[in-house]
């Protein structure tokens, strides 16, 4: 493929800028009463070569055997006699050492010997196979490395999933090491080809461009990046107010808040230009005048993040827009995000007074405006303490809204914060979940330069939990205390039959690709996605929305979303359900996915489904969907994208002694402190809840930062204990 070519014709001194590892679990290296073989082919030499090493130092006894296809590809052979009892090298066309694979030594070795214990195989997947094939005869135990078909490290895509004694397991977190009698080989062989076609193209144009510029001499010099960002207009002066603000009432307000622009459904449809284009000034100042500037604000407690949201709309009806950015700022650092995916219609502006009557106010337009007006005008205030004054170091896991908004709140006390992030770019789900023309990656790199700015470090390709562990950042490196914020990042399957077909995707793995991949822009991008021309949606959450209406922008002719309750029991937005139907999204309500259908070549061809009826209302309040006898019927489609929800990721888990988890997964942490079972260690956003919205893990990133100001001393803690006065015992939730 291409990115092999590349890494081959790197140059001494190049380097490869994003490196993330290590991955996986650890091998298990143990003393075996007997002999250990250990089979290497191709570039499987390489990974077996240090298992081979810890084997021996184990006291085991050793015997390697290592294959290539030709004399003029062997390596290694010399560390590997090192510590081998027995070296048996093949090469293919019988150029060097014995001819032939390495199964037929495998299996010739295993004839004469009855004393193995154990077989480890690493190499391509078919080479795999045949070899626990063969062992399989001796019912020898074969362990497998399924590194190859690792993606991200970080389990959030699901592309590496594979079956494993019938159940789903994920490379990059339960493996790379698995029974290879129990892997799915035929079912992984026919997954390695999902992505054939697009990368023979991607080689293809590789080649190509190789050619051009090998007749060029010299690579064209770079373009510069452009880090400018555009004024939005803003008139100068500002208009004034039409005379002095008086006290309003539902009677004398206008009854409707000013339309959002936004692009014609058959224009956006088909382009990854940002959807809504926001209030002009006319229009937010007519929406500002809505608001009767409540007493007691109702508002105020719907906001995750505690916005003194009548003070930045009073303060934007007097023309102050620098005055009501930093009202917003002191409470929300970034204001722009959050004005644009925070679902106000059931947080802030449900409780509207206005809307008791009339339309609410628009608050989560009016956030947009004001944080759009800001950027690029140098409105940022410096942190009010000196970065680091305290002394006081904290690690903040994650480089999510959780992660970025306690980072954010720390900074500003002078606690010295760095945020680890798993991969190449800051931003968590931001970047990798929330399409283009829903968040532009202008505004998410914009928002996230200013907490840079406040003094905030990000390191990028740092996997906690793997690179360093939870006991590290608190010991050895020295971290006072520690904010997770990883999210609930492993997709959700429903494991009925067929869902190793290719072309079934889970939601992250779909837009990841489109999205932090670049996958919209291909050919400038060359990631592969894969999509067919007839997807099937299941879900009708927000990401349900938006890898329908992804998939409908990268070329799909048919896109339909399936959900088992009816549309009023949809957990998407009004707003993204307005507009996926305006584009032109299917919906089949009251229907479940039953069995996916593929062909002998492991593609997907169609799936069955049921028609669904609405019984007694379930644990969450909504009523439980009860499938109708007799309702089946079969669906022609070629993709299908699980947009289920997520679960919590297990990576800290299982290197973070201690840690006290519920039975879902996630973080049990003090309600008002967001402190674990772990004292110093805090964690927040959907690592906590499940997956939830940006504003509420914002609004857990800043309770956390709270509460670590508590625990390090730089704030009291609220109703401080008299003497003799017994304290309430915290709450874990």
């Amino acid at each position: 493929g291409k990115t092999t070519r590349q890494m081959m014709e790197l140059a001494e001194g190049e380097m490869v800028l994003d490196f993330i590892g290590p991955l996986g679990l650890p091998s298990e290296i143990e003393p075996l009463d007997g002999t250990v073989v250990l089979v290497g082919g191709g570039l499987g030499v390489a990974p077996i070569y240090p298992q081979l090493r810890d084997y021996k130092k184990q006291g085991n006894k050793t015997i390697s055997i290592i294959g290539f296809r030709s004399r003029d590809l062997v390596f290694w052979e010399e560390p590997f006699r090192r510590y081998s009892d027995e070296l048996i090298v093949t090469t293919a066309d019988g150029t060097y050492g014995r001819k032939g694979f390495v199964t037929a030594a495998l299996s010739d070795l295993l004839a004469g010997h009855n004393e193995v214990r154990r077989v480890v195989a690493i190499g391509p997947i078919p080479m795999m196979k045949a070899c626990c094939e063969v062992t399989r005869a001796y019912d020898i135990p074969t362990i497998v490395s399924l590194n190859s078909i690792m993606v991200d490290g970080t389990g959030m895509c699901g592309s590496c999933r594979v079956t494993v004694g019938g159940k789903m397991k994920f490379a990059c977190v339960d493996g790379a090491d698995f029974d290879g009698h129990l892997v799915n080989f035929d079912e992984l062989t026919l997954r390695q080809k999902r992505f054939e076609r697009e990368e023979r193209s991607s080689l293809e144009r590789y080649r190509k461009e190789s050619e051009h510029l090998a007749g060029l001499k010299r690579a064209p010099d770079p373009a510069p990046v452009d880090l400018s960002f555009e004024l939005a207009p803003l008139p100068d002066p500002m208009p004034a107010p039409e005379g002095p603000r008086v006290p309003k009432n539902i009677r004398t307000i206008p009854p409707e808040r000013s339309h959002m622009p936004e692009q014609p459904a058959e224009v956006r449809a088909h382009n990854f230009l940002e959807v809504n284009l926001g209030l002009d000034l006319s229009g937010a100042l007519h929406d500002s005048e809505r608001c009767v500037m409540c007493k007691k604000p109702r508002c105020v407690p719907g906001c995750p993040v505690g916005i003194d949201i009548p003070g930045f709309i009073a303060a934007l009806a007097r023309r102050d827009l620098r005055g009501s950015y930093r009202i917003l700022k002191d409470a929300n650092s970034m204001p722009a995000i959050c004005g644009r995916v925070c679902p106000q219609e059931t947080q802030c502006e449900v409780t509207c007074i206005v809307g008791n009557k009339l339309q609410p106010v628009s608050i989560g337009r009016l956030e947009r405006f004001v944080a759009d007006m800001a950027m690029g005008r140098g409105w940022e205030d410096p942190p009010a303490v000196p970065v680091g004054s305290t002394g006081k170091r904290a690690a903040i896991v994650g480089s999510g809204p959780a992660g970025l908004a306690c980072a954010g709140d720390l900074i500003q006390r002078g606690v010295g914060v760095p945020v680890f992030a798993a991969l190449h770019v800051a931003g968590g789900v931001l970047k990798s979940g929330i399409p283009e023309f829903r968040l532009p990656d202008r505004i998410i790199d914009y928002e996230i330069d200013q907490v840079r700015k406040q003094g905030v470090e990000i390191r990028l390709d740092t996997v906690i939990g793997k690179l360093f562990t939870i006991p590290q950042l608190m010991s050895e490196m020295g971290y006072d205390v520690v904010f997770v914020g990883t999210g609930a990042g492993s997709p959700k399957f429903m494991g009925i039959p067929g869902e190793a077909f290719n072309g079934v995707f889970s939601a992250n793995e779909f837009l990841t690709r489109v999205n932090l991949m670049r996958g919209y822009q291909q050919p400038i991008y060359d990631t592969p996605v894969g999509l067919g021309r007839r997807v099937a949606v299941i879900g009708a959450g927000n990401t349900a929305m938006d890898a329908a209406r992804v998939s409908l922008r990268m070329g799909a002719e048919q896109v339909s979303v399936v959900y088992r309750r009816s549309q009023r029991e949809s957990p998407a937005r009004v707003e993204e359900l307005h507009h996926a139907m305006e584009e032109g999204i299917a919906f089949h309500w009251l229907t479940a996915p039953v069995e996916i259908q593929g062909n002998s070549t492991g593609w997907v061809t169609g799936m069955r489904c049921q028609k669904m009826e609405l019984g007694e209302p379930d644990s969450s309040g909504r009523r439980r969907p009860v499938p109708v006898s007799g309702s089946e019927f079969e669906m022609p489609i070629d993709t299908v994208i699980y947009a289920l929800g997520t679960s919590a990721n297990p990576i800290i888990a299982q290197t973070t002694p201690g840690l006290k988890l519920n039975k879902w997964g996630y973080i049990e942490v003090e309600e008002r402190t967001g402190m674990s079972s772990i004292p110093g260690v805090f964690a927040g956003g959907d690592i906590v809840t499940g997956a939830a919205t940006v504003i509420l893990a914002m609004g857990a990133g800043r309770r956390a930062a709270k509460g670590m100001l508590e625990y390090l001393g730089l704030e009291r803690p609220p109703q401080a204990q008299t003497p003799g006065s017994q304290a309430k015992p915290a709450q874990m939730v």
